[in-house]
């Protein structure tokens, strides 16, 4: 039995291609179910509930909901962020007859997810086995057996995998990703310039060969990739905030600050593009002070899990006398508190959280965190541990007697 085209396109991810060969189906034929339960999956994945109830209802075969249907389901699920639900669902559609080979991929599309990797590669070898020219099967098992440390098998399924679909971009960004972890820098700029000329200034591929440049110390050449990207897609908050890093470390703080400020008024801030703007302003002639410390605050409302914002911030607070930013201490202290609670056995924000302390003369709580932060053992940066034992060693010499 020949698949649908709105099958086909599904599957391989074209969601706008599915949708036009499902309506144009439906327009032959309004009582077309597979039409309809394919427009009630891309309606799933949009979460757009409503409609899929409508579809589902036109679709149904009777009072019970057979594993088609239910397949919709528990797509919706997972688009609602209902991940045990949703693997429950799967679970138990992985047993209906025929075998769907659409369960056992949701199912290890979740476990992936949620990071057990084992139990995932059994789901989708078998969604593999079920439908070998399924090219986004072979995808996500090439990433779990990656996770898994099996580089062999990755690469034979990314390699699969393009043979199915060679315009499928995350595809030669995974192998160029591996490559790399590899250290075969070359390999991946090769795999990533490959992939641009079937899908050109594609913003992942273009991000991915920028960061390969980059590794490999060919700053020049990284730059001017990241030219091209923001140039490709200027609103695009990934591709406008990494050019503006690069702008920021040739020292071209206007621009760099130019860019992140017109992310900020599109509403399109990021992590990244606030930090760019916190470090320009920084160093600029003179420093706007008060405008960094709000860069770094944004930041860190951004990312309310990471420790680098926080910690920039204190660090900056850290350097400035009080007559410039009233109550700097208190707000360092603040903003390298909450670094440390974000990120407890992070060196960095231990250290400078130490010389704030013995700044406020807070000696017994400097001299144990620093003995905290020397444990860390030979990990610690020697950087670190130099000037973590430095400080340790004033703080001793200044509470022995004479």
């Amino acid at each position: 039995m020949t698949t649908p085209r709105y099958e086909q396109w599904l599957r391989a991810g074209r969601l706008e291609q599915a949708r036009t060969e499902a309506e144009e189906a439906l327009r032959r034929n309004p009582s077309d179910r597979g039409a309809l339960l394919a427009l009630a999956k891309l309606a799933a994945f949009e979460g757009e509930e409503a409609k899929v109830e409508s579809l589902l209802a036109r679709a149904s075969l009777g009072s019970t909901e057979d594993p088609d249907a239910r397949l919709v389901r528990a797509a919706l699920l997972t688009r609602r962020g209902e991940a045990r639900a949703a693997q429950e669902l799967y679970l138990e559609l992985t047993g209906s007859q025929p075998p769907r080979a659409e369960a056992f991929f949701g199912l290890g599309f979740l476990l992936t997810a949620a990071g057990d990797y084992p139990a995932a590669r059994e789901a989708l070898e078998r969604a593999v086995q079920l439908e070998p020219d399924v090219a986004s099967h072979h995808f996500h098992l090439a990433r779990v057996l990656f996770a898994l440390q099996e580089r062999k098998g990755g690469f034979l399924h990314l390699e699969k995998a393009l043979r199915l679909d060679p315009r499928h971009a995350p595809t030669y960004l995974a192998w160029a990703v591996a490559l790399r972890a590899g250290g075969q820098l070359e390999a991946a700029e090769a795999i990533l310039r490959q992939g641009l000329k079937l899908i050109p200034n594609d913003p992942l591929l273009l991000q991915g060969l920028c960061d390969v440049l980059e590794a490999a110390g060919r700053r020049s050449e990284a730059g001017v990739v990241a030219e091209t990207l923001a140039r490709q897609h200027p609103t695009n908050p990934d591709a406008v905030g990494n050019l503006a890093r690069f702008l920021l470390a040739e020292n071209r703080f206007a621009q760099a600050l130019k860019l992140c400020r017109m992310l900020s008024s599109l509403g399109k801030a990021t992590v990244l593009s606030a930090s760019v703007e916190a470090q320009a302003l920084e160093s600029m002639e003179p420093p706007d002070l008060q405008g960094a410390i709000d860069a770094w605050r944004l930041a860190m409302k951004l990312d309310p899990r990471h420790w680098s914002a926080p910690n920039n911030l204190g660090n900056l607070l850290l350097r400035v006398s009080e007559a410039l930013v009233p109550d700097a201490s208190t707000l360092a202290r603040e903003a390298l508190e909450e670094a440390r609670r974000r990120a407890p056995q992070r060196p960095e924000p231990m250290l400078n959280l130490s010389l704030l302390y013995a700044r406020l003369g807070e000696g017994d709580k400097a001299r144990a965190l620093l003995r905290e932060l020397l444990a860390l053992g030979p990990g610690l940066e020697p950087g670190l541990r130099a000037e973590a034992e430095e400080l340790l060693e004033q703080l001793d010499g200044a509470t022995r007697p004479e």
